[in-house]
């Protein structure tokens, strides 16, 4: 490898093989970075990580092939001048393209979880054009005219200033300029937002990242002429000292060195020995590898007091062990101590000053060009929805979770991967909320006095209806009535309280029904008892009717929905064929939709026609989700119906709708009836969906969000399923 003696040189057997397999290995650099990045970010945010090094990889590689890699070369003291665009760069090239890739990785841990992919893309751009290609001509490039820095004889073998000073001040410039992730400082007090998702994943990474800065390291050496094996020996025990260093810090005080500075220090402890690994003697490497992780923690600290946001705090451990290490390089040589630290600190200062200088520019203009930043709303969504639409399980459950607890009591099901861990969790507390279901088992019976004043609500509207032009006897009927119905739901309340083992909220759910309408009755007929002036009475009777009505469809649904959680199985009914009941249900819903400017599209596969099912169950199932869908699509939406059958030989309905959409608590509150949360004209139609779907042993999932629309998925397991009679035949 010639990276220290100039990019260009012919090549040669050596060149055309163990060169390029050095160069290959520094690639290593990004499968460690993402692995680190991803075990240490939030979930929510691991996907964003992983697209990032796969862009950055994308728009490092052509910058630099187009453009970088001809202004490292030699040819002047400040850039070099080509070849731009070579057909044949040799091991140079692929040398030139790892090393610009690795070094890009900088800038995604300190800006994590809260750039936007377009802007960390601009932001890497930059950086792969206007630093990485100046400063490693200005130390490394030789030949007729060297590097300026090179050639003052500023010494930096693997990169501790040129590679990681570089890299960690650009990073920390822009993490400064966009700014803090929210709640990351509050005030005088500093919140922790790291969060490792999986520190095996983290360690991982570390261990990928140090094999490959010994490439960076070996094809350093080659390229001068130096022993390859002091070198590689010197970056693993200033690791290993890092490590140590840590470990002990961290048995001492564990509250304030974690287990995750034993990862930056990790780093640390390399980086400090890279710009002088040739030069250092065994103990050296050592005790600078110690240093290293110590300058790591405490410039971690000091970012925290200018609140520079350093993520994932992988920055600090970069730019200030890289530091030491540069200056570090003048002990390594006594003779000439005083020369080589001076030139070492002024090669640092054009360095951090070229870095900070560029990117800081660059931000500031791009600020005004695209946005780099994401949204409150959108950093605490998580990246992986907001800037993918993608997600993972964890950041589900959580999302289920959070839903669950703004709706104490709610009684939900959890989704997750059924192969995960998270989904033995939720199977677990999904298994929970089946015994208390089975709790509210018998309700039946008790509820029959609840039947018989719905019946009785029935019986008053319509001798209301009858009797408006007769005022007296009207109003002693609708008083008798209410009265009797009065009586009669106080009585199924006492009888459902006293059943033991009948869960709480279904007192409630019966209570704030019935309670509310009632008295609203009662206050009808004393008005209209006291009114002098018909017409009046006439308004009152009418409404008293319309609140009659209003009163039995919602007794309906109670003994709907106390039926279906009374039994085990399917409800008992008449089988129908598929094809009739989606008839039926084209045939009612398409007026309305139509009415409403709503286009209604309903679509069904060959292998339906040969399904039959329970046609109570399926009627209400597929007119509550597709009248819902309708009632909640504005003018001009979509509502497509999609019935199909499974890989399973289930039946799978999909409805799907452009309407208004629902928040998580207000999808818990609609599948939860018995919540003491769920005001007094809350429906039960997707409740009672989702209790007729769970006793023909299938699941719903709705995905819904406020502004975007809603989708619905139901399936009804193949054994629930029958034939129509003229196949069965």
């Amino acid at each position: 490898m010639r990276l220290a003696t100039g990019f260009m040189m012919p090549p040669t057997p050596q060149d055309l093989l163990w060169p390029v397999i050095i160069a290959l290995c520094v690639f290593l650099v990004l499968a460690g970075h993402v692995t680190l990045e991803s075990g240490l970010v939030r979930a929510k945010h691991s996907v964003n990580a992983a697209a990032k090094l796969l862009v950055q990889v994308g728009i490092t590689t052509l910058i630099v092939w187009a453009a970088g890699y001809g202004i490292m070369n030699a040819g002047g003291p400040l850039a070099g001048n080509g070849p731009f665009m070579p057909a044949d760069g040799g091991s140079d090239l692929v040398f030139a393209l790892a090393i610009s890739c690795a070094a890009a990785t900088l800038l995604s841990g300190p800006l994590a979880e809260r750039t936007t992919l377009r802007g960390y893309a601009a932001l890497v751009a930059v950086y792969s054009l206007g630093v990485l290609p100046f400063v490693l001509h200005w130390a490394w490039a030789q030949g007729e005219t060297a590097g300026w820095l090179k050639g003052l004889g500023f010494i930096d073998l693997a990169g501790g200033g040129v590679i990681h000073v570089a890299g960690g001040t650009a990073a920390l410039v822009v993490a400064y300029a966009i700014g803090a992730r929210t709640g990351r400082f509050n005030g005088t007090r500093r919140t922790l937002v790291v969060q490792s998702q999986s520190f095996p994943f983290a360690a991982l990474g570390v261990m990928l990242l140090w094999l490959g800065w010994f490439g960076i390291a070996i094809g350093q050496a080659m390229a001068a002429g130096i022993a390859i094996a002091p070198v590689v020996i010197n970056l693993v025990l200033a690791g290993a000292a890092a490590i140590t260093a840590t470990f002990l810090a961290n048995q001492i005080r564990p509250s304030r060195v974690t287990v995750v500075h034993i990862i930056h220090a990790t780093l640390a402890g390399v980086v400090a020995a890279s710009a002088a690994a040739h030069l250092l003697h065994p103990l050296g490497a050592i005790g600078l590898g110690a240093a290293g992780a110590a300058v790591a923690l405490a410039g971690g600290r000091a970012l925290e007091h200018l609140e520079i946001d350093d993520a994932l705090g992988i920055a600090s451990a970069h730019v200030f062990p890289g530091m030491l290490g540069v200056l570090a390089v003048a002990l390594c040589l006594p003779d000439t101590l005083v020369a080589t630290l001076t030139m070492q600190a002024i090669g640092l200062l054009a360095i951090v000053a070229w870095s900070a200088a560029v990117m800081g520019a660059a931000t500031f203009g791009l600020r005004y060009v695209i946005r780099l930043r994401v949204g409150p709303e959108e950093e605490r969504i998580g990246l992986n929805v907001t800037e993918h639409a993608m997600t993972t399980d964890v950041a589900m459950l959580v999302s289920q979770l959070g839903a669950l607890n703004l709706n104490a009591g709610a009684f939900a099901y959890l989704e997750a991967d059924s192969d995960g861990e998270l989904g033995q969790i939720a199977r677990e507390y999904n298994r929970a909320v089946d015994i208390f279901q089975a709790q509210i088992k018998g309700v039946k019976e008790k509820l029959s006095l609840a039947e018989a004043a719905a019946e009785q609500a029935n019986d008053l509207n319509a001798r209301l209806s009858g009797e408006v032009h007769e005022r007296e006897s009207r109003l002693d009927s609708a008083t008798r009535e209410v009265a009797f119905l009065t009586d009669q739901v106080a009585r199924s309340l006492i009888a459902v309280e006293n059943l033991k083992g009948v869960r709480s909220g279904l007192v409630r759910l019966i209570g704030r029904t019935f309670r509310q309408p009632i008295e609203r009755l009662h206050l009808m007929a004393r008005r209209a008892a006291s009114s002098r002036h018909q017409d009046d009475i006439d308004a009152l009777i009418e409404a008293a009717r319309e609140e009659s009505a209003r009163l039995a469809r919602r007794l309906a649904d109670v003994l709907d929905y106390a039926q279906a959680s009374a039994i085990e199985g399917p409800p008992a009914g008449d089988q129908a064929p598929m094809e009739k009941l989606i008839g039926e249900v084209n045939l009612l819903c398409r007026p309305r939709a139509e009415s409403k400017g709503v286009k209604f599209r309903v679509v069904w596969t060959p292998e339906v026609s040969t399904m039959s099912a329970n046609a109570a169950a399926l009627r209400k199932i597929m007119g509550e989700l597709v009248n819902n869908a309708i009632a909640t699509t504005p003018r001009g939406g979509i509502v497509n119906v999609s019935v199909k059958q499974g890989p399973g030989g289930e039946l799978v309905l999909d409805v799907t709708d452009s309407g208004t959409g629902v928040s998580p608590g207000q999808l818990a509150q609609a599948l939860d009836p018995l919540a003491e949360g769920v005001g007094e004209g809350d429906e039960l139609g997707l409740a009672l969906v989702k209790k007729l779907i769970d006793l023909h042993g299938g699941a719903l999932t709705i995905r819904s969000k406020p502004g975007a629309g809603t989708q619905v998925r139901a399936t009804i397991r193949a054994d629930h399923l029958g034939k129509p009679m003229a196949l069965a035949g």
